[in-house]
């Protein structure tokens, strides 16, 4: 964590265009999230083992605009969606399906080192709904539904490909989670539950970005 002080210092004098003020970021961002997660808390009638894993994919465009040069504020939104196969007996071949949908604000600085790479660190907060299901031959059934608040920082490196076109690689840092779960048959809340949580190696996303 000592070189992200020493980047920040480093990268003070370096500016290009694409990261001057009252520049706008055109971006879209896919994600793969790896998750531990109770299935009680996702549909209390199909319960299963104690803790399952979840890959959760995530598409999140956004726009942004430097406010500062190498520092850039903005909002995105878009959908993600993760499965859990059902082992069950009777159950062969279904499966819980979560869907969720997001909309949130970013703050983005970028460490510059030189024409063509930079490093940056990004703060995030998203307000999220998410809608699980359970799936099989007769059909979908739906019982409960989850609505929460995510926050988090993120580390990338960004790779100019020309001068209006990036492409990012970058990994959760941590992040903090407040979630309630809903009954939809009783609309009554089921369970509410607040993580924070080290996703260094959880989470990993790739991006292309636009500079105008």
């Amino acid at each position: 964590m000592l070189l992200i002080p020493l980047l920040l210092i480093l990268s003070q004098t370096l500016v290009f265009a694409q990261f001057e003020k009252g520049t706008f970021m055109g971006r879209g961002n896919v994600s793969i999230n790896r998750v531990s997660t109770d299935r009680t808390f996702i549909n209390p009638q199909f319960p299963n083992e104690d803790n399952q894993t979840e890959n959760v994919w995530t598409i999140l465009p956004g726009l942004g605009y430097f406010i500062q040069d190498n520092l850039a504020v903005g909002a995105h939104g878009g959908m993600g969606r993760g499965t859990y196969a059902l082992s069950m007996e009777g159950y062969s071949g279904a499966r819980t399906v979560t869907r969720d949908f997001y909309a949130g604000i970013f703050i983005r600085k970028f460490m510059v080192l030189d024409e063509k790479f930079s490093f940056f660190l990004e703060g995030y907060g998203n307000r999220i709904w998410e809608r699980p299901f359970f799936e099989d031959s007769d059909g979908k059934f739906y019982d409960t539904k989850g609505d929460g608040w995510h926050a988090g920082i993120s580390l990338g490196l960004h790779y100019m490909v020309s001068k209006t076109i990036g492409l990012e690689l970058k990994s959760g840092l941590f992040e903090y989670n407040t979630t309630t779960s809903t009954n939809l048959m009783e609309e009554s809340p089921i369970n509410q539950q607040s993580t924070l949580k080290l996703n260094l190696i959880s989470q990993f996303g790739l991006g292309l970005n636009f500079f105008f």
